[in-house]
């Protein structure tokens, strides 16, 4: 029997896959390539487009966006775009951003909230810089919008006309993000969001500080909580009286900014979580009693970032690092060189992709430490971002050739560099270093106290980013 060949990207559901990892323009030639090809990969081009104000040259071209309109799924515009744009029917969208911040017509912007209304299969929407004022409560009412299930909204505010449509459409999401918001009306208290998994809440109303932890109450089934206020006594009071094992069984993901909690209080909240996988907290005292209660994860535990907190003891982050096998993620401010060099061993070195950490030495450090905290980086071969990030940290690491920089070839993954808060000069032949030994990094950015043209020029020659902090 005769063989057939058949060439791979002739099979459709191949030349979807690979058009995945494609970006626009190599989506385009794609598509140029045969009539065949242009059928398959047209659809992807045309699935995300964005368009800016009238006087943005690069929109899309008004009847290319007309003519492939029902490929569209991801679209972002700003409300006072020219108006054919906003009118044009997309019957597959997806997912919608919209920018109103220079924008100040409200009848217009009651005109195309209400178009919004009108995309029945959108499951995201994302709004900034809106009044939600009463001639939109209706856009609200979840007959428009019953297969959306995650909802942003940013800058913004709802007017008392609106809100309790709004509350109501609330019971039906998946994801709710409130940030600088201000809402002049509640919610009824009869209300609960058995749905609502991923929850963050930035409000800026001060009236409503003790409905917030309300609301919160009153989803609980939350896997994601991100809230952000200033806490002042009693409020943070509430939140330790409401924090208890059973509360919220799921919350695995947990970002407490603003919300100022002793040692033992961050313990508590760690306990009463049952598989804590990310944790974020600023202005927090972190110390024993949180170590403690966070060893109870040690399992899941795979992000943690502990920034603008009150350090009581040493040993903080080398028992992290010591203790957390499946840690990917680690934000800490400051950390002396002598935690590092004398810690235990990393049992997270295979895991940790991203490290953002201040290392602080001595005044008179000697080469030998920065030797020696090269290689103990060196065995993270899977890091793909590392910042140095110690705010007051008179002498940190000095990536060089001549302390040991070349230790940490072993990087192949590297995507990301950032150099903070006073670094040394940064010179050219360690720049080549960088170039030619991390193939995959894509951006350096941070203070140098060198030639800033002449790195920029060597850094944009080998398609890496450069920027100046």
């Amino acid at each position: 029997m005769a063989s057939t060949n058949i060439n791979p990207l002739d099979i459709p559901e191949i030349r979807s896959m690979v058009g995945q990892y494609l970006d626009q323009s190599d989506l385009a030639r794609c598509s140029r390539v045969c009539k065949s090809w242009h059928a398959a990969f047209v659809p992807l081009v045309w699935s995300t487009a964005m368009v800016s104000d009238c006087s943005y040259d690069d929109n899309p071209p008004l009847k290319a966006f007309i003519r492939h309109s029902h490929h569209l799924k991801d679209l972002s515009f700003d409300i006072d775009a020219q108006h054919e744009y906003r009118f044009t029917s997309c019957p597959n969208l997806l997912r919608l951003r919209v920018d109103a911040i220079r924008y100040t017509d409200d009848e217009d912007i009651d005109i195309v909230l209400v178009q919004i209304a009108l995309y029945e299969k959108l499951r995201y929407l994302s709004i900034y810089g809106v009044v939600m004022g009463p001639l939109q409560r209706i856009i609200w009412a979840p007959i428009h919008y019953r297969n959306l299930s995650e909802l942003e909204l940013h800058d913004l505010e709802i007017e008392p006309m609106g809100t309790a449509t709004f509350w109501h459409l609330r019971t039906q999401l998946v994801s709710l993000k409130i940030e600088k918001v201000t809402v002049t009306g509640l919610p009824d208290r009869s209300i609960t969001f058995d749905r609502l998994q991923r929850l963050r809440l930035w409000l800026k109303s001060q009236n409503l500080i003790g409905y917030q932890l309300e609301w919160i109450i009153r989803c609980p089934n939350l896997t994601s909580l991100n809230w952000c206020y200033s806490s002042e006594g009693q409020l943070t009071s509430w939140f330790m009286g409401r924090f208890v094992p059973g509360t919220w069984p799921q919350l695995s993901e947990l970002v407490l900014v603003g919300i100022e909690l002793t040692d033992a209080q961050l313990a508590q909240v760690i306990g009463a979580m049952q598989n804590l996988k990310s944790l974020r907290i600023q202005e927090c005292e972190v110390g024993s009693r949180f170590l403690e209660a966070l060893r109870r994860h040690s399992q899941t535990l795979i992000s943690l970032n502990t920034t603008h907190c009150e350090v009581l003891t040493q040993s903080l982050v080398p028992e992290i690092l010591a203790s957390f096998p499946h840690l990917e993620s680690l934000y800490v401010e400051r950390v002396m060189v002598q935690e590092i060099i004398d810690g235990l061993p990393w049992v997270c070195e295979h895991s940790l992709k991203v490290l953002r950490i201040g290392i602080s030495f001595p005044c008179n450090q000697d080469t030998d430490y920065q030797r020696q905290v090269f290689q103990r980086i060196s065995r993270l071969t899977n890091l793909k971002l590392t910042l140095d990030c110690g705010r007051g940290i008179d002498k940190s690491l000095h990536l060089s050739l001549d302390n040991g920089l070349d230790q940490l070839a072993t990087l192949k993954q590297l995507e990301k560099l950032s150099l903070l808060f006073r670094p040394e000069p940064l010179s050219v032949r360690d720049a080549e270093w960088m170039i030619n030994n991390w193939k995959n990094l894509k951006k350096v950015e941070g203070y140098f106290s060198y030639d800033m043209e002449l790195l920029e020029s060597m850094f944009s020659a080998a398609g890496i980013k450069f920027g100046v902090f």
